[in-house]
């Protein structure tokens, strides 16, 4: 039986809530989706997408031990990861409304299916930081074993799954928030604000957890 740490998993489900969440490739593409083909339309898009949440992470758990007995492609994954959401955090508090935004290519005419879903996950560079993130760094604070990376794999598709569907829910009432410059400002200032202390916490976690 696997017993978690509720403190340190705590932690865990707050990054993964944040990565899947917030703006990118895919929540982006579910909400121009949705927009255009609506929130039923957008499900078979989804259900590729989790397939891939679920593979991916399965991927990277499983070769996480050969990481783990490597110290300098661990702190490798743990700096460049933390820098990496650096970059994304100030991408994301600079970034201008959707519409006016050159990164968000506009729907194809047709739905995208599951394939597409599924292959994105794949040439997501943000997925793969992502998972080498959640599979390393965090699950080694839960504990050892394969039951961890099915754990978590399963939690971060549940997470990720209920992130697109509200982001194709939600795709033209956000089309309108973020497409007013002021109210754009603040909430991608905000965004950008969380993910950089996320990336303060994966380069300084010990630090940090010690003052608490």
């Amino acid at each position: 039986m696997v017993t978690l740490d509720p403190a340190e998993f705590a932690i865990t489900v707050g990054f993964m809530f944040f990565m899947c969440w917030t703006p990118g490739p895919n929540t982006m593409l579910c909400a121009a989706h949705g927009n255009r083909h609506g929130w039923y339309g957008t499900m078979p898009l989804e259900a590729g997408m989790a397939v891939g949440f679920f593979s991916i992470a399965i991927l990277v758990g499983g070769g996480v031990e050969f990481v783990r007995d490597n110290d300098v492609l661990l702190d490798a994954v743990k700096y460049i990861g933390a820098a990496y959401m650096l970059y994304l955090a100030v991408h994301i508090a600079r970034a201008p409304p959707i519409g006016q935004s050159e990164d968000h290519e506009a729907v194809a005419e047709k739905p995208l299916g599951p394939l597409a879903g599924f292959l994105l996950q794949f040439v997501n560079p943000k997925s793969w930081v992502y998972f080498l993130l959640l599979m390393t760094e965090y699950a080694s604070r839960l504990g050892e074993g394969f039951p961890i990376v099915v754990i978590l794999a399963a939690t971060t598709t549940v997470i990720g799954v209920g992130s697109v569907l509200f982001w194709s829910g939600a795709g033209a009432v956000l089309r309108r928030v973020f497409a007013e410059p002021k109210s754009s400002a603040r909430v991608n200032l905000g965004l950008g604000l969380i993910l950089a202390f996320v990336a303060i916490d994966i380069a300084f976690h010990e630090q940090l957890y010690s003052l608490f």
